[in-house]
């Protein structure tokens, strides 16, 4: 019965697993995250915006403890209105707003052993955007 219930988890967890979005590759962008960010930068959370080809990325360099948040255009265009925006908890946000073909931002806080609220939003006939949680604590 125990081998038997394992494989029934085993098998819904991988049919979740199918459905979860996940961000495209760097070469699939009008600009790659970790190159915007700069050299140390991994991608570290990423959400895409309802509707669109747009990402909002998470970034860290553990070895100067900065995030860095970038919203990227999945293949670029006329500028639209972009924004990107990262908050570290007990600081205000900094923001990247303006019109933008590719990205906006990069956005950097120093954020080592504190949470993080990322967001970034894209608009041209219709508004898309996205705010976490407060996330990323340590």
């Amino acid at each position: 019965m125990h081998k038997k219930l394992v494989s029934v988890l085993g098998a819904l967890a991988m049919a979740g697993a199918a459905t979860v979005m996940t961000a495209p590759e760097a070469s699939a962008l009008a600009a790659s995250p970790t190159e915007v960010c700069g050299p140390g930068y991994k991608v570290v959370d990423s959400e895409q915006l309802i509707n669109r080809d747009v990402w909002v990325y998470l970034t860290y360099n553990s070895s100067n403890g900065y995030n860095c948040v970038v919203t990227v255009r999945g293949n670029g265009g006329t500028p639209v209105h972009m924004s990107a925006g990262l908050t570290v908890e007990g600081s205000s946000q900094n923001s990247d707003t303006g019109y933008y073909g590719s990205y906006a931002g990069p956005v950097y806080a120093y954020a080592a052993g504190k949470c993080v609220k990322w967001n970034g939003w894209f608009s041209d006939d219709d508004q898309s955007s996205y705010e976490s949680p407060w996330s990323h604590c340590g």
